[in-house]
């Protein structure tokens, strides 16, 4: 089965499964679970926002993961979690799988509404056409 799973979460708010899902799947083969979120301020922007809201920003990001790692710990794992900052999610989230030897990738649809639960998110779409390894796209409950 895997070994090594990364689930990528965005803050969407609908995340919430795919991280069960890994959870689950990790659990059941004795895999090691990591959670990762893409997190960035460009350039151009740092100096206009000033310390306190970069922190913020920041601290906002550290508490998507850790509410992550709580879904996962409710399913019986334990999660590491990882930060990622730099500008494009997808690539950052295949680049972490690669360096980890990540054997699958857990990642969530973004559908809002019935209509629309068919549509990948663009990260979705572009893990999936990029990555080495197997990615399993979780359609939210």
């Amino acid at each position: 089965m895997f070994r090594k799973i990364l689930v990528a979460v965005d803050g969407s708010g609908h995340f919430d499964s795919a991280v069960a899902a890994a959870a689950r799947l990790a659990a059941c083969g004795g895999a090691k679970l990591t959670v990762c979120h893409a997190f960035y301020i460009p350039e151009s922007y740092r100096a206009d926002l000033g310390d306190e809201l970069r922190a913020g920003m920041r601290q906002d990001a550290e508490d998507i993961l850790a509410h992550a790692a709580a879904v996962a710990k409710e399913h019986g794992v334990a999660a590491d979690t990882r930060l990622l900052e730099q500008p494009h999610a997808a690539e950052a989230v295949v680049a972490l799988a690669e360096s980890e030897g990540a054997d699958l990738i857990v990642v969530g649809a973004r559908g809002h509404s019935k209509d629309e639960a068919w549509t990948l998110s663009s990260v979705s779409e572009t893990v999936a056409r990029l990555a080495a390894c197997s990615v399993l796209i979780v359609r939210r409950a």
